[in-house]
């Protein structure tokens, strides 16, 4: 739930959260809470608005983890280029226990793409926008190679982890643990439920955006 005129909750060594306006975007994920921070700064003898997230996570995240986190975001970012916005993962203290912030531009959303329900409205712009057809055709086919090769799945079960802005650009907007591993299911004699369910929600939201795919290839 958003709250607006508001300060971040926690402190945060690298920020001064008691002196900067921020609004809670969303606290619904299953990593972390989303927050909102706008401002300007002065860069070369100019004025520079800045409009950034800053995603905090649930539990304190050990340095090990951090590279991880950073790794496989690199590792989404090269892959997908634009789709994924530029993000910077700061090692700091939250309430004084180490851990991490990811901060990113801020990405207006105007629909989650991987919700079926958006599908009515979303398969006409969709087959109107060759630019956004192929955009969403390399996240397919990014996604599915890397789970032929290694059994990656990209975390699809997140709230709007993928998403359409008003300018019809596709956004993979997810930072913290973007990648489940499925190969932990055969692994592990007794696999967490919930890894499971993310999983396997993740690989039916993959095959709808497929589906959604040749719907508006269909009508283009």
């Amino acid at each position: 739930m958003a709250r607006e005129d508001d300060r971040i909750d926690n402190r945060i060594a690298c920020l001064r959260t008691d002196r900067m306006a921020a609004t809670l975007v969303s606290d619904a994920g299953y990593h972390c809470e989303v927050w909102r921070s706008s401002g300007s700064v002065m860069r070369d003898g100019a004025r520079q608005t800045l409009d950034r997230v800053i995603k905090i996570p649930r539990t304190p995240v050990p340095a090990t983890e951090v590279r991880v986190l950073r790794r496989d975001h690199q590792r989404l970012h090269s892959a997908l280029s634009d789709i994924v916005p530029p993000t910077v993962f700061v090692r700091t203290r939250i309430d004084d226990q180490p851990s991490v912030i990811a901060m990113a531009p801020t990405i207006r959303r105007w629909f989650d793409v991987a919700n079926p329900i958006n599908q009515a409205e979303l398969a006409p712009m969709i087959a109107r926008d060759p630019r956004l057809r192929d955009a969403l055709r390399h996240f397919i086919l990014t996604a599915e190679r890397w789970h032929a090769q290694d059994g990656r799945v990209i975390d699809l079960y997140g709230v709007d982890n993928l998403v359409l802005d008003r300018n019809h650009h596709l956004h993979y907007i997810d930072s913290f643990g973007v990648f489940f591993h499925a190969d932990l299911l055969d692994i592990l004699p007794d696999p967490d439920p919930g890894l499971v369910e993310r999983i396997r929600l993740s690989r039916i939201r993959l095959e709808y955006l497929n589906h959604l795919l040749e719907i508006a290839d269909e009508r283009a």
